[in-house]
């Protein structure tokens, strides 16, 4: 507010590239989560690949609300399976120990923490791959030893992922496209 519209302009057409490039990503994104086929080889995405949907759950029989619940089902149940098998090894080495685990429908979180040591972690992360699955497991763990955004939080994740901006960048773009 205040801005001069020459000001604003400036700055936008300086950006310009920047500005394209983005909007370009974003094109894209929405493009790959368009209608989804329910049926054998209908592409969803596993562990950051795509895959038919034979390949994750039985289809034969099933009318497509049924498919869309047992897909969902799979989901919910492999990311807990992941959670589990991949969170003691970084509990280990930030010494914490959540006092609650669960797998949550969310909107707009891949994982939270809450002040009670409850770590949730959205189950459409099963969808990403598993590097970027490590990256919510040790931000959420990482807010049992400091409940902000902190530069120690930061520096505290770094140390055990330093390239932890490249998966908060691959959520940012992609993590529209992870649904079914």
């Amino acid at each position: 507010m205040g801005t001069s519209e020459e000001v604003i302009l400036r700055a936008v057409e300086g950006q310009g590239p920047w500005i394209l490039d983005k909007l370009r990503s974003r094109s894209e994104v929405r493009d790959t989560s368009g209608v989804r086929a329910y049926e054998d080889q209908g592409k969803f995405l596993y562990l950051g690949r795509e895959h038919e949907l034979q390949e994750l759950i039985p289809t034969a029989g099933r009318s497509e609300e049924e498919l869309k619940q047992a897909l969902k089902k799979f989901y919910f149940v492999s990311c807990k399976k992941i959670v589990e098998d991949r969170l003691p090894a970084y509990q280990a080495q930030l010494r914490v120990k959540p006092k609650t685990i669960e797998i949550v429908e969310s909107s707009t979180k891949w994982g939270s923490c809450s002040t009670d040591k409850k770590l949730t972690f959205n189950y459409r992360l099963a969808m990403a791959p598993v590097e970027v699955i490590d990256y919510v497991i040790i931000h959420e763990l990482c807010h049992l030893l400091h409940m902000n955004h902190d530069r120690s939080f930061w520096r505290r994740l770094g140390s055990l992922m330093p390239d932890y901006k490249e998966k908060e960048a691959y959520l940012a773009r992609y993590g529209q496209a992870m649904t079914f």
